[in-house]
């Protein structure tokens, strides 16, 4: 059974990874910017989640490359 954290973990670096994919297909730059920040910030919370689990005594789960 997963972790509750790990989902999380998870669904952030997914956020993350669909928002680079759309930055990609932009050609605005200010917009590009706010969504690499945002991508980044997601990825700080996949961490954070990562650590809280490794805190909790839960296993670490393999990273989905971004």
């Amino acid at each position: 059974m997963q972790h509750p954290c790990h989902d999380k973990a998870a669904e952030y670096r997914h956020q993350a990874q669909e928002i680079r994919a759309i930055v990609q297909k932009l050609s605005v730059d200010e917009a590009r910017e706010q969504l690499l920040e945002t991508a980044a910030r997601l990825e700080g919370l996949a961490e954070e989640e990562e650590r809280r689990a490794q805190a909790d005594g839960a296993q670490p789960e393999p990273r989905s490359g971004a």
